[in-house]
């Protein structure tokens, strides 16, 4: 079964999180509304605000959700999951092996047709792409149990290589993020600014691929984001201009869209856990489509300001199939009233004495 909660996972109230209970190896189908759930998570530990009933489907009304406890059906149901995911061997990369080789179809145009709507399965990353999701987080929004990967894959310890001055700024991050005070205190993603690449790949909601001659056009559910990426081999715009989104340059190479992007702002953070990048930033993406149904993603991030060598992050993108399917409207917009809400909790939390660090490491990392 899928179930598709509204609710916070980062700290808007108004964000979407859709997908299965485990996005790699189940299909997508049986979408069913579960529940809205306000949390506040920026002013130290998170607590749970409300839980609003949820409302009648076709099935019928599912039960009430209380604080640190999943419904009945949930718990039944990520039960089942967990156990038939324990079933299936899955490389640590957090990525699948990929199929036999499969030849997709292609346009008027010889590009291979990657139209359709697509969904990560990789969204705890945007809360850290070190640790997964915080687990705290997962007992209020009944994901207890879901796959919860972590998208490094080099180096191989699966951290993001900071030179010494930045794993100190970052330090300071986790600290402010604790008690957030100030606006550049809090997450990029909460104060509903462009995410940015790569994290814009990963934040919940769907992403939707359209092809036209010489183009692929990407648009994202969250923050009404979009990618115009031409394939002509025009050069990118000049150094001075610096983007939220970067300027994407793409090209095929079989059955790999590789997108190199370049010209970033030094505002977006790869994922809540305060994890900068510098003006230099570079990504190069592939997107390789290994059946009808998956992309393999990945993503090399190179910046000489900020990191000591170029870092890789991998996970698997699969097809949306709910039938009919639309991108949902995201109402987030800039101005984010929950902003003020979270820095006025910081600054009585501060006042009260309460400081602290916003980390949560995996057991045994």
């Amino acid at each position: 079964m899928t179930l598709r909660v509204l609710g916070p996972l980062y700290g808007s109230k108004r964000e979407l999180f859709s997908g299965p209970l485990d996005r790699h190896t189940a299909p997508y189908e049986d979408f069913v509304p579960v529940a809205s759930v306000s949390v506040e998570p920026y002013s130290g530990p998170w607590r749970a605000e409300r839980a609003k009933r949820c409302w009648p489907t076709s099935r019928g009304a599912l039960p009430r959700i209380s604080r640190g406890r999943a419904p009945r059906l949930v718990g039944s149901v990520i039960a089942f999951v967990a156990a038939m995911v324990s079933l299936v061997p899955v490389p640590a990369a957090g990525q699948a092996s990929a199929p036999a080789r499969w030849t997709p179809a292609r346009l008027a145009d010889g590009q291979p047709d990657m139209q359709g709507h697509w969904i990560s399965n990789a969204v705890g990353a945007a809360h850290s792409v070190e640790d997964g999701r915080d687990p705290s987080d997962d007992v209020i929004q009944s994901r207890v149990g879901e796959r919860n990967p972590i998208v490094i894959v080099d180096p191989p310890d699966r951290r993001i290589p900071y030179q010494p001055a930045a794993v100190a700024r970052r330090a300071q991050l986790l600290r402010d993020i604790f008690t957030p005070t100030e606006l550049e205190h809090v997450d990029p993603h909460v104060r509903a600014f462009l995410d940015g690449v790569p994290r814009n790949n990963y934040v919940p909601g769907g992403i939707q691929f359209m092809q036209r001659p010489g183009y692929v056009l990407i648009l994202y559910e969250s923050n009404h984001a979009y990618r115009a990426i031409p394939l002509d081999g025009r050069p990118h715009v000049g150094p001075e201009v610096k983007l939220w989104m970067g300027d994407s340059r793409g090209r095929w190479e079989g059955n790999t869209l590789v997108v190199d992007v370049t010209n970033f702002n030094e505002k977006t953070w790869i994922d809540s856990h305060g994890s900068f990048h510098s003006d230099a930033l570079h990504v190069v993406e592939r997107w390789t489509l290994v059946s009808a149904d998956r992309i393999d993603y990945e993503a090399t991030l190179e910046d000489p300001k900020v990191f000591t060598r170029p870092w890789k992050m991998a996970f698997t993108i699969n097809r949306n199939k709910q039938a009919g399917y639309e991108t949902f409207e995201d109402s987030r917009h800039e101005g984010e009233r929950d902003v003020e809400e979270i820095i006025l909790g910081g600054r009585r939390a501060k006042d009260a004495g309460l400081t602290g660090i916003h980390e949560h490491r995996r057991e045994g990392r």
